[in-house]
């Protein structure tokens, strides 16, 4: 990894992705967030830590891993997707809505935080679905969970935090998962001369049969990754 960074250009990042399996498991390289946080700090300002959802043993605290790390001055950016028993590459807010909301609401609040610059992206495998379909469902969910968590009263939030009432501090964010933000993002599309329906305007256009007549068939097996 030094070898590598030390030839990056000066407008080059590189990005450390934790995972607790692959090619082991629980006993891999860089199976934590600790251990790519260190990998970032040895190597120097250029390298950061990459967020992929699905990274994570079951019932761990993503959000708080995504504080710590703009704490660090190390997020680098995310791989959105969802997960269920792992790695599971699943549509974005497809599993745990309110878990993407939690994430995003740490990025809210943090983002005007001296030299953050994140890169989003999204890291899925579409196995049963329309991978372009799967791909606009994802991008629409991740804007839904920002629109939400740009929605929480900061004022009220930081208020009970200070006076550790876990409980209205859990239902001040409740309330703004819980808000239905469809009209702002469909307002969103109308003033950027996008579709409503973006899924029905896809469908509409035809175009997964015309590029399917253009492209040559798959031959031979594989193992269902897009």
């Amino acid at each position: 990894m030094k070898a590598i960074y030390a030839g990056l250009p000066d407008d080059w990042r590189l990005f450390s992705e934790h995972k607790i399996y692959e090619p082991a498991f629980y006993s891999t390289v860089v199976q934590d967030w600790g251990t790519s946080l260190m990998t970032a700090q040895e190597l120097g300002p250029k390298a950061q830590c990459l967020v992929d959802l699905g990274h994570h043993a079951p019932n761990v605290n993503i959000e708080m891993i995504v504080a710590r790390l703009v704490r660090a001055g190390k997020l680098g950016g995310f791989h959105f997707n969802d997960s269920k028993y792992g790695d599971d590459d699943l549509d974005s807010g497809t599993i745990e809505p309110f878990r993407l909301f939690l994430v995003w609401n740490e990025l809210v609040e943090l983002e005007n935080t001296p030299g953050l610059d994140l890169a989003h992206m999204i890291d899925q495998s579409h196995n049963v679905t329309d991978p372009i379909e799967s791909l606009i469902v994802s991008a629409v969910e991740i804007q839904r969970a920002y629109v939400q968590a740009s929605l929480v009263d900061r004022a009220a939030l930081a208020g009970f935090q200070a006076d550790n009432d876990a409980l209205m501090a859990a239902a001040t964010l409740r309330t703004a998962f819980r808000t239905d933000v469809e009209p702002i993002l469909q307002m969103a599309r109308l003033r950027a001369s996008a579709a409503i329906d973006p899924i029905a305007a896809y469908r509409a256009s035809g175009w997964r049969a015309r590029a399917a007549e253009r492209r040559p068939r798959a031959s031979g097996g594989g193992g269902g990754i897009v």
